[in-house]
């Protein structure tokens, strides 16, 4: 004898149809978001780089002060240097204090 069947072929094929097309539609549509969120994070992420190498080279003003601060230093430290080497040379010779 055959088991018992609660349902109908019919319905049993239109079940799994209808799985299927619910599993196809809900990839579709998950694959879908996917992408569209990885390519928004994607243009964000260069657009940021970009954004950031913009905005982090000096203007040719800009260039100048800088240059010139440099070299103001530069010069400072060499003249204090000088000066340095200067009271050396005229100090005695044994490094006694004046008195």
């Amino acid at each position: 004898m055959d088991k018992p069947k609660l349902t109908e072929l019919g319905i049993k094929s239109f079940l799994n149809h209808s799985l299927k097309k619910c599993n196809e539609f809900k990839t579709f549509y998950f694959n879908s978001i996917l992408n569209l969120s990885l390519l928004l994070l994607f243009i964000i992420i260069v657009s940021v780089i970009l954004l950031m190498k913009y905005k982090g080279k000096l203007s040719d003003e800009e260039k100048e002060i800088k240059n010139k601060e440099n070299r103001n230093y530069i010069l400072s430290k060499i003249k204090n240097y000088q000066i340095a080497k200067l009271k050396e040379n005229q100090s005695l010779i044994s490094g006694l204090p004046h008195f």
